[in-house]
């Protein structure tokens, strides 16, 4: 029998003519290279046995003193000690070629964590993650398969079955068999078409070993339609990546599949993995309840692991959800939220992809306010406006006929007037809310100069906890005005104040009266027919034709949650000079076109209408569209004045775009610091020091 001898590493002692390398056993078994025995006699170096107590057959080459070191890499050295790197195995010429094999290949270890690995060669033994065997002790059996079993001739044997294994290399065929036959719906392709699997196939082929891969496949396969090509992707990735993850994931496909049973099963595995110190029992239980009627119940989990402080699982998978067929069983509430999945679904997508949602979504579940809205915005973002008003209503009457609300930001649909708008608000307009029955007090000084600008805001008693510092911040700037003759009007509107707050807005009328510190200040106030959260936030336009009737100047209409810079004079000294108007644009380019979002999507935090011959007109317009569009049996009226400022807009502002000066309000400086600004409401109450009715008044008592 021939030997060779194997150094620590794995590296075979061979020889080219006189000059000696280590190589790899496959330029031994190539014929590259002629392998060095134990038994070679050669005057250059000496080849002998050494000493071992472990019994195994070790060599050493040695020149003199000299002995060879076989270090990491098939690199060499010498040393005059003999440690382990200077010890070479005699190992049979015969062993090389299933070792080789062995050790060239990724191989699977059912059972082993990770389950794929590739064994290596390392202190005389071959290891194969942490099950190992002295290489002179290898045996070898070969399986018709291609799988291993490799032993110590003792023990039990290990079993290495090839990679890609048979069920990977039975779903590869079968994705190559999808993409071969060609997409026969690309019209319904969402995120991902044939080429996104095919492409991702690819890379599972190129890296068979690393199955968590298939979870991306197996979303493809979801997207493309396949979706019990999906299921054994994600069964091959879960059975090597077991977490409380892709059980989830695996719950959501079998529901998605209608395996409510399956569905159930994985998901108690998801939580118990998840979760493993809390009692969840109950919260399992709920869901298996739902599961097993045959409910989409899925949709509900993160709203009931939120509450519960739990973190989510991994969202990547959710989309399997969107869109899908739902359940004749399904429940109110599981219908409402796979809504507003749906409406943050449409919104993120582009134009195309879009339209597939739309399509798929109509053929699973018909007509619904979900489809109907989004594929309004579809075509008011394609500026087909009267299709899109008339899938807009067609969302409205769907919504109120079955209870379901659109999501907050699309709850404009309820309010929205249509194409009809565009042409001037129908009448007859009468006081629906009830604001001609309000009050009006003034600070009107006989000799004051007229106001340059009016600043109009509304709120109720309750936002009115931001009004002292809006007012302080206001009342600073002022009394630092370069031009003593340069004034403000503030308009205030407030629905049902306390006694206090009317006393307080009552106290600061007599005293800018009585002290000039550049502004004026008009009281609106009273009982609104209906007080809501939409209702307060129209008080500004419901004022605007009262306000330009008395004051001839450009308006600044704003949210009171606010404060102003103390820059605010200089910032708007530049506002009047190079805008006509201002408005928070930001679903809009500027081309003057909207490019994403829902028409109502048109911030009405802070607007600048500097056209004061146009004032009358437009100001009349917001107040009618409110009077008109507000419904009190709308199950909200939320974006109203959204609804009406947008509308504005597009009769007086949009179609002179090109020959008018237009301000993109959330650009450069901001006129007032807002809630968004700084991180929130509470945030701007808190910054730069909270203020009370009594800071305001300590104002006007200093020297």
């Amino acid at each position: 029998m021939t030997f060779c001898l194997i150094s620590w590493h794995g590296a075979i002692v061979a020889r080219q003519g006189l000059s000696l390398r280590l190589v790899s056993p496959s330029d031994v078994l190539a014929g590259l290279v002629q392998s060095v025995a134990p038994d070679t006699e050669d005057g250059l170096f000496d080849v002998l046995a050494t000493d071992s107590s472990s019994g195994r057959p070790f060599h050493a080459l040695r020149a003199g003193n000299t002995y060879l070191t076989a270090a990491p890499g098939y690199e060499m050295g010498t040393a005059s000690h003999l440690q382990g790197w200077e010890h070479f195995l005699a190992l049979p010429l015969a062993c090389l070629p299933d070792l080789h094999h062995l050790a060239s290949c990724v191989w699977h270890v059912s059972g082993a964590r990770p389950s794929f690995v590739r064994p290596v060669i390392e202190d005389f033994q071959l290891r194969v993650g942490e099950w190992s065997v002295e290489l002179e002790r290898l045996a070898v059996d070969r399986a018709p398969d291609g799988s291993f079993l490799v032993s110590d001739g003792q023990t039990a044997a290990l079993k290495l079955e090839p990679c890609p294994s048979s069920p990977l290399q039975s779903l590869l065929e079968d994705v190559r068999r999808v993409v071969r036959q060609g997409d026969p719906d690309p019209e319904v392709r969402i995120r991902d078409s044939y080429a996104g699997l095919q492409s991702e196939a690819f890379k599972v082929a190129l890296f068979p070993h690393d199955l968590s891969r298939l979870r991306y496949l197996a979303l493809i396969c979801v997207d493309c339609g396949e979706l019990a090509l999906a299921g054994r992707a994600l069964e091959l990735d879960r059975l090597d990546n077991p977490g409380p993850d892709l059980h989830y994931f695996s719950a959501l496909l079998a529901m998605r599949c209608g395996r409510y049973p399956q569905a159930a099963e994985f998901l108690s595995v998801a939580l118990t993995l998840r979760f493993p110190d809390r009692d969840l029992r109950d919260l399992a239980g709920y869901f298996h309840a739902r599961l097993m009627k045959g409910e989409n119940a899925l949709f509900l989990l993160p709203d009931h692991l939120h509450r519960l402080g739990l973190a989510p699982f991994d969202d990547m998978f959710d989309r399997v959800l969107m869109p899908m067929p739902l359940a004749g069983g399904d429940a109110r509430d599981i219908r409402q939220i796979y809504g507003h999945r749906f409406e943050e679904t449409s919104l993120r997508l582009g134009m195309d992809a879009r339209k597939a949602l739309l399509l798929l979504d109509r053929r699973f579940n018909g007509e619904s306010y979900w489809n109907a809205l989004c594929n309004g915005h579809q075509y008011w973002l394609a500026e087909e406006t009267p299709t899109a008003d008339r899938h807009y209503a067609t969302a409205k009457m769907l919504a109120i006929r079955t209870g379901l609300m659109p999501i907050h930001y699309n709850c404009g649909v309820l309010s929205w007037l249509g194409g009809a708008a565009q042409h001037g608000i129908p009448g007859p307009v009468t006081d629906r809310l009830g604001m001609g029955n309000w009050h009006w007090e003034a600070s009107d000084v006989p000799g004051r100069p007229e106001p340059e600008l009016c600043l109009v805001f509304g709120c109720d008693s309750g936002y009115f906890r931001f009004l002292p510092k809006l007012l302080l911040s206001l009342l600073r700037v002022c009394a630092r005005r370069p031009d003593p003759a340069f004034r403000i009007r503030l308009c205030l509107g407030i629905d049902t104040p306390t006694p206090e707050q009317l006393a307080f807005m009552r106290t600061l009328i007599d005293v800018v009266s009585q002290w000039d510190v550049g502004i004026d200040i008009t009281l609106a106030y009273g009982s609104l027919t209906w007080r809501d959260a939409a209702t307060y936030t129209a008080i500004r336009y419901l004022m605007m034709p009262e306000v330009v009737r008395r004051y001839s100047c450009p308006v600044i209409t704003a949210d009171c949650d606010g404060y102003f810079p103390d820059d605010f004079l200089t910032l708007f000294d530049d506002l009047r000079k190079t805008a006509d108007y201002g408005f928070r644009l930001y679903a809009y380019n500027h081309e003057g076109r909207q490019t994403f979002g829902e028409p109502w999507g048109f911030g009405a935090g802070i607007s600048w209408f500097g056209e004061t011959e146009r004032l009358p007109e437009i100001a009349a317009f917001l107040h009618d569209y409110l009077q008109v569009s507000y419904d009190p049996a709308n199950p909200t009226n939320w974006c109203i004045d959204q609804c009406a400022l947008v509308q504005s807009f597009r009769r007086y502002v949009a179609p002179r775009w090109d020959e008018l000066r237009i301000r993109f309000m959330d650009e450069g400086a901001p006129l007032m610091v807002m809630p968004h600004h700084v991180g929130g409401k509470d945030e701007l109450l808190r910054r730069d020091g909270s203020v009370s009715m009594q800071d305001v008044r300590a104002f006007f008592s200093r020297p």
